[in-house]
């Protein structure tokens, strides 16, 4: 494995006086896939944000080395424009090339780039979430609950992508309650609980599927 990519130091963060994330600890390192899980409640997307910079921790350190892509619990699609244009947002905002087909065929919604995002599926504007996050230049990779509306063949599929992303020296973040699909990737998977949440085990890859959790 690589450097730390992603280093969390007791961090922090409260909401209306009610605290959510109480000293929370983590790494990712380069070519690591690693993954959150825990009950709805535990503050795993408010942890993504703040991972993201779209929230400021009360305390704690973070550190993101390189460049993010997120996917958010979200999709975030524009509806006024189609999934081509929703694709390319990223790469034209930093004024790159864009060139969406292959990573859409690959996720099974090349046929549908002409169309809006009222005019697809949710399962189908999920995977133009991801595939719009893959086609920007990263060295980190965050998935906020990634599997939600897919079926098992696209999750196989973005399973293999994520795959690939670690041996080139990416790291990968994975915040899921799919547990199963979440396994078969993880390197190590950090589970929270309590509120407000903390780290209650590290499971290392050995000790995935053995109902750790």
């Amino acid at each position: 494995m690589g450097e730390a990519l992603v280093l969390v130091r007791n961090l922090e963060k409260s909401f209306n006086g009610e605290k959510i994330l109480g000293g929370i600890s983590l790494e990712a390192k380069g070519g690591e896939v690693v993954g959150i899980v825990g009950p709805n409640g535990t503050g795993k997307s408010t942890l993504v944000r703040i991972l993201a910079g779209v929230e400021r921790p009360d305390s704690g350190e973070v550190s993101v080395k390189g460049k993010l892509s997120v996917v958010y619990q979200e999709d975030y699609l524009l509806p006024w424009k189609r999934l081509r244009d929703n694709l390319c947002l990223g790469p034209k905002f930093r004024g790159r090339e864009c060139h969406p087909l292959a990573v859409a065929r690959r996720l099974g919604i090349g046929g549908f780039l002409d169309l809006y995002p009222k005019e697809v599926s949710g399962g189908t504007r999920r995977k133009a979430a991801i595939a719009r996050a893959l086609l920007l230049d990263f060295d980190v990779l965050i998935l906020d609950e990634p599997f939600t509306g897919l079926d098992t063949e696209s999750k196989d599929t973005l399973l293999s992508i994520v795959g690939e992303l670690s041996k080139t020296g990416k790291a990968v973040i994975i915040v899921s309650h799919q547990l199963e699909e979440l396994f078969r990737v993880a390197h190590r998977v950090y589970v929270l609980r309590g509120r407000p949440a903390r780290v209650k085990k590290i499971l290392r890859r050995e000790e995935l599927g053995k109902g750790a959790v």
